[in-house]
């Protein structure tokens, strides 16, 4: 479903993927975690083709994206949602409009279709009875879960979240983690980028430590608890001293640019 192949990426001159291999099978949740940097969500843009890699391949949907004319580009996008860390919700449409953005801009539906099919993901994600307020009008966790309504309303194949629960009471953070789950048993193909431990060992099928730019350790909930890896130990259990302590590369992206690599 997604496969990424001795992956390179350069930004600001800093080396932020070094090499990076890594599959994610259909109908799979994969976690990725790593402490800020080390290229979680660089990962994300790169299986989007929001950025290209500098050497390497990267297979999605069974197409080699990374040499992709726009035009080709586009017909992959269009199969996968994207929950960006705010929810990059647009202040001036209230919260049904902005979920229906996708749809209106495709020109495939009427309005009737559309209309419903925003209702239906309004009950998904817990927000109905909220359509008509600007995303200043609600809670965080709320834009997160119209953010995530507005990337499903399309039925994607494969959904990509970045820190989906960052920021959020534990409250919300179990309701999108549900929401999560929910994806999972339609069988939706997930990549989720989190330094939420308890969200990453609930929705995992398994789980990804990336380091310096690589995949340090793979393996399902129960291999990564169990790992006798000091850094993976390091990092569930956020020790200060270890293999990790000297990773010390910034955010190689800008949050102004709303592509922050905090992950």
């Amino acid at each position: 479903m997604i496969r990424l192949t001795n992956v390179h990426k350069q930004l600001g001159g800093r080396k932020i993927l070094d090499g990076l291999s890594l599959e994610v099978k259909e109908g799979e949740t994969l976690v990725i975690l790593g402490r800020s940097g080390t290229g979680k969500s660089v990962t994300l843009r790169h299986v989007i083709g929001l950025l290209t890699p500098d050497s390497g391949q990267i297979e999605v949907l069974g197409e080699e994206i990374s040499q992709h004319r726009p035009e080709n580009l586009r017909t992959v996008r269009r199969r996968i949602g994207y929950l960006f860390q705010d929810g990059a919700l647009l202040d001036w449409l209230n919260i049904s409009d902005n979920i229906g953005l996708p749809l209106r801009e495709r020109r495939e539906h009427s309005e009737k279709e559309i209309v419903d099919r925003i209702e239906e993901v309004l009950v998904d994600v817990e927000l109905d009875g909220h359509a008509l307020k600007l995303p200043s009008e609600i809670s965080g966790g709320m834009r997160k879960r119209a953010g995530l309504a507005r990337a499903l309303v399309c039925h994607p194949e494969i959904m990509l979240h970045d820190e989906p629960t960052s920021g959020l009471d534990p409250i919300s953070s179990s309701v999108i983690n549900r929401l999560i789950m929910k994806l999972k048993g339609m069988g939706i193909t997930q990549m989720v980028v989190t330094h939420d431990m308890g969200s990453a060992f609930e929705v995992a099928d398994r789980i990804a430590l990336l380091h310096q730019g690589t995949v340090r350790a793979l393996g399902t909930s129960d291999e990564i608890r169990q790992s006798t890896d000091p850094a993976v130990q390091q990092f569930i259990h956020g020790i200060v001293d270890g293999p990790l302590a000297r990773e010390i590369r910034e955010d190689p992206d800008s949050s102004k640019n709303n592509e922050s690599e905090e992950s």
